[in-house]
């Protein structure tokens, strides 16, 4: 990786954004799928961990691509 290209550069805002809303709207269809699926009461609350998860998953993925290319 790029000495010059960090995660907090100036080109990494709109792909921390798209990242985010990404993320944490699968997490949110990821209980709502439970939730109709299979009748089970799962809390809302459980969208948050699954969100982050997939938004930081997400926000690595572009960091490794965007590192490659302006790198």
């Amino acid at each position: 990786m790029s000495d010059d290209f960090s995660l907090f550069d100036r080109r990494m805002r709109w792909p921390a954004v798209v990242s985010a809303v990404a993320g944490f709207g699968l997490g949110f269809v990821a209980v709502f799928a439970q939730r109709t699926g299979t009748g089970a009461d799962v809390p809302w609350v459980y969208a948050l961990p699954f969100g982050a998860l997939a938004a930081a998953f997400l926000f690595g993925v572009m960091y490794r691509n965007l590192s490659r290319q302006y790198g």
